[in-house]
């Protein structure tokens, strides 16, 4: 009921109060059978071979305040569950799968970190903070790998930019150390009833690497703004994290 009662226009003071990434091209990357979309990806040429790029993540806490019922509902289940064949989330549905979903032809408010990178996907230049974003399309890892492997299709540019930067920060990656975790997701084909008649595993391919790399790059460097303030001298000083 706390959840149906929530306002989900947007407003033109929340435009206003925050940077607003409309006009870029925008998209989701997801599993075909996904509910709700909570990531998306934003592109832009700029001049001199430069790229801004932007992960943008559903602003959650501007529907759920610190102190609500809904916020303690979600701290009580403490994570959505995700079975075979159903999702048990931590939000009611009206958030998860409708105002919080970047859903395509919608504007959406979200959190982002925005990068401007050039060919060799060093970051010239970053900003964290609010936005709103308005996805143009919503593409499963089946279709965008198509795009990757066919070099056509719907926004084949934007995708295959944006591909071929996710694999210089991978390699980037490994070159500092990290590490390759083999894993391999398995999942069930369930029949009209819901009982399961096969199982198969999902290949890691490079659409999903795409996403996968840039969700780390903005982890990484929010970490990283975040493990530091500044001094008034101008000096980086170290926050506990």
């Amino acid at each position: 009921e706390a959840a149906e009662r929530i306002d989900g226009r947007i407003s033109k003071e929340e435009i206003e109060s925050r940077r607003d990434m409309r006009s870029r091209t925008t998209f989701t990357i997801d599993p075909a059978d996904a509910k709700d979309f909570d990531d998306a990806l934003s592109i832009r040429e700029l001049e001199g071979g430069k790229w801004e790029i932007g992960v943008h993540i559903a602003d959650v806490t501007h529907y759920v305040r610190e102190g609500s019922i809904i916020e303690e509902e979600a701290r009580e289940r403490a994570t959505s569950v995700y079975l075979v064949d159903r999702t048990v989330p931590m939000l009611p549905e009206r958030l998860c799968n409708k105002l919080c979903s970047l859903r395509p032809n919608e504007d959406k408010l979200c959190f982002s970190a925005i990068f401007k990178l050039n060919d060799n996907a060093e970051i010239v230049e970053e900003w964290f903070g609010r936005t709103v974003i308005h996805s143009d399309r919503r593409f499963t890892y089946e279709e965008a790998q198509e795009i990757i492997e066919g070099k056509a299709g719907d926004f084949a540019e934007e995708i295959l930019a944006l591909n071929a930067i996710a694999q210089n920060l991978r390699k980037e990656r490994f070159r500092h150390g990290a590490i390759a975790f083999a894993r391999e997701e398995v999942r069930f084909r369930l029949d009209e009833k819901g009982f399961p008649i096969g199982v198969y595993t999902k290949v890691q391919k490079e659409a999903n690497i795409l996403i996968e790399e840039f969700m780390l790059l903005a982890n990484r460097r929010v970490a990283e703004f975040c493990s530091h303030s500044m001094s008034k001298s101008g000096r980086k000083v170290a926050r506990p994290m």
